[in-house]
């Protein structure tokens, strides 16, 4: 569902964030980045320095600026779900979706940040 409607239309299908947490058994933050483990990962068509992350073209979740080692993490999609369902303040937030990404996408030692993307291709 998350891949064809979108992390905030899922919520709100499943009645909520707290019930949608209990049907996916999701039991911390860690475990809702989780769900994004098997993004996309494409070359931007418009910026050779961005490496993009996401289901559909155009809808994406994160951009990474290989140029300054900055990943852009969509607000809406990602960000919010931690910051405001999840309780995490920004330093928080940012040091997790960090070691997320390290994990998951070998992204290591790059900064993120909360921003609404550009939804380049």
């Amino acid at each position: 569902m998350i891949k064809d409607l979108g992390v905030e239309k899922t919520i709100n299908m499943t009645g909520g964030f707290d019930r949608f947490i209990k049907k996916m058994d999701i039991n911390d933050p860690m475990e809702f980045l989780n769900m994004f483990n098997d993004l996309d990962v494409v070359q931007s068509e418009e910026n050779p320095n961005w490496t993009l992350f996401r289901y559909k073209k155009y809808e994406n979740s994160m951009i990474y600026n290989r140029e300054n080692d900055e990943v852009y993490i969509d607000y809406y999609r990602i960000w919010s779900v931690l910051s405001n369902n999840f309780g995490l303040n920004f330093d928080e937030t940012q040091s997790l979706t960090e070691t997320w990404l390290g994990e998951v996408y070998n992204l290591r030692g790059v900064t993120t940040y909360s921003d609404y993307l550009y939804q380049c291709a």
